[in-house]
Protein backbone atom coordinates (compact mmCIF):
# COMPACT_ATOMS: atom_id res chain seq x y z
CA UNK A 1 0.00 0.00 0.00
CA UNK A 2 1.61 3.19 -1.51
CA UNK A 3 1.24 7.07 -0.23
CA UNK A 4 -0.92 8.78 -2.97
CA UNK A 5 -1.09 12.39 -3.53
CA UNK A 6 -4.50 13.82 -2.16
CA UNK A 7 -4.68 15.76 -5.60
CA UNK A 8 -3.45 15.46 -9.07
CA UNK A 9 -1.32 18.33 -8.91
CA UNK A 10 2.76 18.68 -8.83
CA UNK A 11 4.78 17.25 -6.09
CA UNK A 12 6.62 19.48 -4.01
CA UNK A 13 10.41 19.00 -3.24
CA UNK A 14 11.94 20.61 0.30
CA UNK A 15 14.49 22.54 -0.15
CA UNK A 16 17.82 21.59 1.23
CA UNK A 17 19.47 23.43 3.96
CA UNK A 18 23.21 23.52 4.45
CA UNK A 19 24.74 24.92 7.95
CA UNK A 20 28.91 25.06 8.08
CA UNK A 21 30.27 26.55 11.29
CA UNK A 22 33.91 27.82 11.79
CA UNK A 23 35.34 27.76 15.56
CA UNK A 24 36.67 31.09 16.63
CA UNK A 25 40.09 32.53 16.64
CA UNK A 26 41.87 33.86 19.72
CA UNK A 27 44.87 35.45 19.92
CA UNK A 28 46.76 36.80 22.68
CA UNK A 29 49.90 39.09 22.86
CA UNK A 30 51.65 39.47 26.25
CA UNK A 31 54.84 41.69 25.05
CA UNK A 32 53.88 44.60 27.03
CA UNK A 33 52.99 42.82 30.25
CA UNK A 34 56.45 41.01 30.44
CA UNK A 35 58.11 44.42 28.98
CA UNK A 36 56.59 46.09 32.11
CA UNK A 37 57.14 43.76 34.92
CA UNK A 38 60.88 42.85 33.53
CA UNK A 39 60.63 39.13 32.78
CA UNK A 40 61.71 37.32 29.58
CA UNK A 41 58.88 35.65 27.40
CA UNK A 42 58.52 31.73 28.81
CA UNK A 43 60.26 30.27 25.30
CA UNK A 44 63.36 32.33 26.39
CA UNK A 45 63.00 31.69 29.80
CA UNK A 46 62.40 27.96 29.71
CA UNK A 47 65.87 27.69 27.30
CA UNK A 48 67.79 30.10 29.85
CA UNK A 49 66.45 28.19 32.43
CA UNK A 50 66.96 24.33 31.00
CA UNK A 51 71.01 25.23 30.44
CA UNK A 52 70.99 26.57 34.21
CA UNK A 53 69.25 23.48 35.87
CA UNK A 54 71.64 21.27 34.41
CA UNK A 55 74.72 22.99 35.55
CA UNK A 56 73.16 23.54 38.71
CA UNK A 57 72.31 19.35 38.69
CA UNK A 58 76.26 18.55 37.69
CA UNK A 59 77.36 21.01 40.22
CA UNK A 60 74.87 19.43 43.49
CA UNK A 61 76.09 16.01 42.07
CA UNK A 62 79.68 16.96 42.66
CA UNK A 63 79.05 18.42 45.90
CA UNK A 64 77.14 14.96 46.96
CA UNK A 65 79.98 13.00 46.12
CA UNK A 66 82.49 14.91 48.26
CA UNK A 67 79.54 14.74 51.02
CA UNK A 68 80.07 11.03 50.83
CA UNK A 69 83.94 10.75 50.39
CA UNK A 70 84.24 13.02 53.05
CA UNK A 71 81.59 10.79 55.13
CA UNK A 72 83.24 7.73 54.50
CA UNK A 73 87.00 8.75 54.90
CA UNK A 74 87.97 8.27 58.64
CA UNK A 75 91.14 10.74 58.30
CA UNK A 76 88.39 13.41 57.22
CA UNK A 77 86.26 12.72 60.47
CA UNK A 78 86.57 15.70 62.72
CA UNK A 79 82.98 16.52 65.09
CA UNK A 80 80.06 15.44 63.65
CA UNK A 81 80.85 14.85 59.60
CA UNK A 82 77.02 14.83 59.12
CA UNK A 83 75.97 17.98 60.79
CA UNK A 84 78.81 19.42 58.98
CA UNK A 85 77.88 18.26 55.68
CA UNK A 86 73.99 19.53 56.50
CA UNK A 87 74.80 22.90 58.07
CA UNK A 88 77.12 23.49 54.64
CA UNK A 89 74.40 22.34 52.39
CA UNK A 90 71.19 24.82 53.89
CA UNK A 91 74.39 27.63 53.46
CA UNK A 92 74.32 27.01 49.70
CA UNK A 93 70.51 26.65 49.45
CA UNK A 94 69.32 28.87 52.06
CA UNK A 95 66.29 30.92 51.75
CA UNK A 96 65.53 33.03 48.93
CA UNK A 97 64.12 36.42 49.07
CA UNK A 98 61.00 37.10 45.60
CA UNK A 99 59.70 39.81 45.12
CA UNK A 100 56.05 40.01 43.58
CA UNK A 101 55.07 42.79 41.24
CA UNK A 102 51.33 42.04 40.41
CA UNK A 103 50.11 45.34 38.09
CA UNK A 104 51.71 45.86 34.71
CA UNK A 105 50.86 49.35 33.22
CA UNK A 106 49.66 47.82 29.98
CA UNK A 107 46.95 45.06 29.74
CA UNK A 108 47.27 41.86 27.61
CA UNK A 109 46.42 42.08 23.98
CA UNK A 110 43.62 39.57 22.97
CA UNK A 111 41.97 39.50 19.12
CA UNK A 112 39.20 37.34 19.44
CA UNK A 113 37.16 37.05 15.46
CA UNK A 114 33.59 35.22 15.51
CA UNK A 115 33.21 33.75 12.34
CA UNK A 116 29.80 34.03 10.95
CA UNK A 117 27.91 30.66 9.39
CA UNK A 118 27.70 29.68 6.05
CA UNK A 119 23.90 28.95 5.48
CA UNK A 120 23.47 27.45 1.67
CA UNK A 121 19.84 26.87 1.00
CA UNK A 122 19.12 25.02 -2.75
CA UNK A 123 15.31 25.37 -3.23
CA UNK A 124 14.00 22.59 -5.33
CA UNK A 125 10.36 23.93 -5.81
CA UNK A 126 7.61 21.43 -7.34
CA UNK A 127 7.91 18.86 -9.76
CA UNK A 128 6.17 19.36 -13.07
CA UNK A 129 3.53 16.29 -13.19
Amino acid sequence: MGITPASSGPLYVPAELTIRTQAADLQTDMTEVYEDLGLKRPSTFRQEETAETRQILLENIALKAQEGDRMLNPKARKGNVFGDAAHQRYMRTGPKEVTIEALPRHGVYIDFRIHPPEIHIEAKGALPS
